[in-house]
């Protein structure tokens, strides 16, 4: 994709067909959060594909609602960390004519 700024590679594994629940509970605080990426969803379990996309679509608007955003501002030196069991990441640019460094890391078992 030319709008990404970086290259993903996902696994044979990765690119499989998956169920997940909606609904997962944080295995540390034991709060519930609405699991799911629009991007990667394509139906809903024991629903037409017509009324799966229409929740999803209901769904994703919930998720987004800017009550629930944080966006955070960029300056230099910043190190940002966040749980992906509990938060929908989006990048929203803001950083355009600066050299960004990432590293992605993963701690503890999966969810």
């Amino acid at each position: 994709d030319k709008g990404r700024a970086m290259d993903i590679r996902p696994s044979d594994d990765a690119l499989a067909t998956q169920s997940h629940p909606f609904i997962r509970i944080h295995p540390e605080t034991g709060r519930a959060a609405l699991f799911g990426c629009a991007g990667y969803i394509i139906g809903v379990e024991d629903m037409d594909a017509a009324e799966g996309m229409t929740l999803l679509g209901d769904l994703y608007r919930w998720q987004t609602q800017h009550a629930f955003q944080y966006r955070h501002k960029w300056r230099a030196h910043t190190l940002l960390m966040w749980d992906n069991r509990a938060v929908l990441h989006m990048a929203t640019g803001g950083y355009s004519g600066y050299e960004r460094l990432l590293r992605r890391t993963t701690i503890g078992a999966r969810a």
